[in-house]
């Protein structure tokens, strides 16, 4: 009984208090002191890498200052409030890996389109219709242009045009790849300009996918007789609407 007893003080009294004081010795002569923040990337969006870098980079140079701070006493919710200042993020985990470091996993916004902004730099577009900060050409990604200040002024029409390329193929002879730039009309609702040929499609505002899909029809049948198409106007209810930049 008394050999129980004993087993039983020492299982779980003497031990625990023994784990204890070892852990507050290591602690406090720095044996958890972080020597890494480690940014992983989740889900990255692809073909944004070059976008990316540059975000990450100043996060990661903004989380050194906890850097030689105890990972056993470093407060997790004020390391996710600097992380939540980055508008790129859309969601964050954060976990201790011992002993030594801290690490940071961020799943980023994708951009959606690019609006031109003022010095030629781009200002990205997330799917909200929020606006990220500009950045220059070359650190872009390869989206789908916004012409029009009606695009700057009003977030509901930005949010509208994100709907709208969402419900465009991203491949195809009439996709996401093949449109230069967007721009939008009060009456006659989006326009698109294809980057090879210049056609300026009309897509009106509803139906995006349905008139997608006879827009690419038209252009194979156009590219197969080597017409020379100026518009293209798909806001119709059951047909498509060619005109030619020179007539027979």
């Amino acid at each position: 009984m008394k050999k129980l007893v004993l087993k039983l003080i020492f299982g779980f009294i003497i031990l625990p208090l023994s784990l204890a004081g070892t852990l507050f010795y290591l602690n406090k002569n720095g044996f958890f002191d972080i020597g890494k923040v480690e940014v992983i990337l989740e889900n990255p969006p692809p073909g944004q890498e070059q976008f990316l870098r540059p975000h990450v980079d100043r996060l990661e140079a903004s989380l050194d200052k906890y850097k030689g701070m105890s990972l056993w006493n470093i407060k997790l919710k004020a390391v996710s409030r600097d992380v939540k200042m980055m508008n790129w993020v859309e969601s964050l985990n954060i976990k201790r890996s011992w002993p030594t470091t801290l690490s940071v996993r961020v799943r980023p916004y994708e951009v959606k389109l690019l609006y031109m902004g003022k010095g030629g730099k781009l200002v990205p577009i997330i799917k909200g219709g929020e606006l990220l900060d500009p950045v220059e050409g070359k650190q872009a990604p390869d989206v789908v242009l916004l012409e029009g200040e009606s695009f700057m002024k009003k977030a509901e029409l930005r949010k509208k045009a994100v709907d709208v390329v969402e419900q465009i193929p991203a491949e195809g002879s009439f996709s996401r790849k093949t449109i230069s730039e967007i721009r939008y009309d009060n009456k006659e609702g989006f326009w698109m300009t294809m980057i090879k040929t210049g056609i300026q499609v009309k897509m009106g505002e509803d139906q995006v996918s349905l008139k997608s899909a006879r827009v690419s029809q038209v252009v194979d049948y156009l590219e197969s007789r080597q017409f020379d198409a100026r518009v293209i106007d798909a806001n119709l209810s059951k047909k498509v609407l060619v005109r030619l930049r020179k007539g027979p």
